[in-house]
């Protein structure tokens, strides 16, 4: 008889403490401005998005597909930017509102259109500054975030790697063929750093394009297409306040590795590797892209970076006040159309990861050259 009161007296308890925790939704709910803001100083309009958390009764998937869950209606608040400079406000920016068609529809939330934040910049933005968003909502607590901006230094790659930094440059080598074999070459690529940028991440944009034949013996053009590929080659985390330059290696091997990587061996297709500009005579190869964060934006990228430990909690990161969401700077620097040694052509054609992808040489001076 004990232990059946025991388990009796076990059982009410648990019926107790469930019915005394039932969570309501439709309960009292505050809504929460949320931000994403990337200020880019070289650009004559800057984009913000500006939604709101949402809660209601029922399946929250389905009600984010609703328009008015996640945006704020029209006049719900006064949007504006203001310039800060030595500790006072030295220009304001009004922010306006317009309806974009470009959303992914394959998200869980309204789509395509949707409506996006803006304020025109002519001539980009002061570095030297700081810009405050602000949000004035009627009857409750405004909302405000500031960010310092990223400034690129004039000429900041050092080392000349287009026909612009240096007529004379043979190009860049990331092989040379003997009669020993092939050898590969690390190139380093070094720039200056920016002001306020905490993280830099380089890649190569490599431009392709493929000819497909109608046989093997490529007597028919079929057609042709583009093809860009982007290489991410390096990720540098500095000190601002100390850096004075930044660099990344540039593995000569994997270069030939990720084009193997990226095509699959066909008879009928064959491949040159870069565009010629006959302006100056060089074929392009590819550009070298540098993304600069500022502080704001490196640490929630760190935050957000892939759990790779035991410990799958992550912090959450603001910097908005009396919301959530990002307020930061990025920038991007771009040495477009680099040439590649002639070397390393012969490598891309003959070598052991790309012989057999049919690739050529749009230089018509080169003893591969693509055409006739």
């Amino acid at each position: 008889m004990k232990r059946i009161f025991l388990v009796f007296s076990v059982i009410s308890v648990i019926a107790m403490t469930r019915c005394s925790t039932d969570v309501e939704l439709s309960a009292p709910y505050d809504s929460s401005a949320v931000i994403f803001g990337l200020l880019d100083p070289g650009l004559d309009t800057q984009w913000v998005k500006i939604n709101r958390t949402w809660l209601g009764d029922g399946n929250n998937i389905e009600i984010a597909a609703i328009r008015d869950s996640s945006e704020y209606a029209d006049g719900a608040f006064v949007a504006t930017i203001e310039r800060w400079q030595g500790g006072n406000i030295v220009q304001t920016y009004n922010v306006n509102d317009t309806i974009l068609d470009n959303k992914d529809t394959d998200g869980i939330f309204f789509a395509p259109e949707y409506k996006a934040y803006y304020f025109l910049s002519p001539g980009g933005l002061n570095t030297d500054s700081e810009y405050r968003l602000n949000l004035d909502f009627p009857g409750s607590d405004d909302v405000e975030a500031t960010t310092n901006v990223i400034d690129i230094p004039p000429g900041a790659v050092q080392f000349p790697i287009s026909p612009e930094d240096n007529a004379q440059f043979p190009g860049v080598q990331f092989a040379a063929v003997s009669q020993l074999g092939t050898t590969y070459y690390t190139q380093n690529f070094d720039w200056i750093a920016a002001d306020n940028a905490s993280r830099y991440e380089a890649k190569l944009r490599i431009y392709v394009k493929e000819y497909v034949y109608t046989d093997d013996t490529w007597s028919e053009l079929e057609s042709t297409r583009d093809v860009e590929l982007e290489w991410f080659v390096g990720t540098q985390n500095v000190d601002p306040e100390t850096t004075l330059s930044v660099g990344t290696d540039v593995n000569g091997q994997g270069f030939y590795q990720f084009l193997a990587a990226n095509f699959d061996p066909d008879p009928r297709v064959r491949r040159e590797l870069g565009y010629w500009d006959s302006n100056i005579e060089v074929a392009r190869v590819f550009d070298f892209i540098v993304t600069m964060a500022n502080d704001e934006l490196d640490t929630y990228l760190d935050i957000n970076e892939p759990v790779t430990n035991i410990v799958q909690e992550r912090p959450n990161y603001t910097n908005v006040s009396n919301g959530i969401g990002l307020w930061a700077s990025r920038a991007t620097m771009i040495v477009e159309g680099v040439e590649i040694t002639e070397g390393s052509i012969v490598a891309l054609v003959q070598g052991e990861f790309t012989a057999d992808l049919n690739f050529c040489s749009p230089n018509p001076n080169n003893a591969f050259y693509c055409g006739e």
